[in-house]
């Protein structure tokens, strides 16, 4: 299960809100053995961030976590990507956007650990 967290400056309409998901349910097939299917996505507003010590009026993060790891390049698709989808359902600039991958050797779902 591929975790996306979308935490943003902005205030962000149910339609902005739904827009990301669908379209990161979209693109996370970039990333290989990933899909919509177990796709878990956070899309947090109005948050108050700050940046070289600077309260930022447009900014967002993007935190995704993902079971075991993926070539660069298919890492880089789904980042770019991302950025693509940003601008079109926010309007969010690639200057405005920031996104980390983490890849995790071990993920606790359905009960257990794997």
């Amino acid at each position: 299960m591929p975790y996306v967290g979308v935490s943003t400056t902005l205030s962000l309409k149910q339609e902005q809100k739904d827009a990301v998901a669908r379209e990161l349910g979209q693109v996370i097939p970039l990333i290989p053995g990933k899909t919509e299917a177990v796709l878990m996505v956070d899309v947090a507003d109005n948050h108050t961030m700050y940046f070289n010590g600077k309260k930022m009026e447009r900014c967002a993060f993007v935190d995704v976590r993902c079971y075991k790891s993926a070539p660069f390049e298919q890492n880089k698709a789904f980042t770019e990507a991302v950025y693509k989808l940003l601008k079109n359902a926010a309007g969010l600039e690639a200057e405005e956007v920031y996104v980390s991958i983490s890849e995790l050797p071990v993920w606790g779902a359905k009960g257990s650990l794997k």
